[in-house]
């Protein structure tokens, strides 16, 4: 979480960018921004296709998974639609992932009927689980 904070600061420092105004241009409540600076909560996975989009970066680089962000971002997919390809091209069934990740079956049901989409750090689990970045699995880097 700490990197996220830092990596975060950092990009609004170089955008010239304060909470009020990067609230401004994301959508994002500046209540919800002071959160994440203060590393009481990490963004939903709206938010952070938000910030990632504001700043033009990659995910996996504004969580400070990496220290490059050169790719080509493209719009994300569906996530349920993208989990469940991911699944079936490494042939890895629900009840696997259930158990592999310890994740209740409601929760994986919500995520692949698209009620409910994966917090920040069931992303995070996610992707390390397929060996994968964050943006790889909801498809902005294709």
């Amino acid at each position: 979480m700490l990197e996220f904070v830092e990596r975060l600061k950092e990009l609004m420092m170089i955008g010239g960018y304060n909470q009020v105004s990067l609230g401004k241009l994301t959508g994002i409540q500046h209540t919800n921004l002071s959160d994440f600076l203060s590393a009481k909560h990490l963004p939903s996975y709206d938010n952070l296709l938000k910030l990632s989009a504001a700043f033009n970066c990659t995910i996996e680089y504004l969580l400070g998974r990496t220290d490059f962000s050169e790719e080509k971002l493209h719009p994300p997919y569906v996530f349920s639609l993208r989990l469940r390809q991911i699944l079936k091209d490494n042939n890895i069934s629900q009840e696997k992932l259930k158990r592999d990740l310890k994740i209740s079956g409601s929760v994986l049901f919500k995520w692949l009927s698209g009620k409910n989409k994966p917090s920040t750090e069931s992303l995070v689990r996610l992707a390390d689980y397929f060996d994968c970045s964050i943006d790889y699995l909801i498809g902005t880097i294709r």
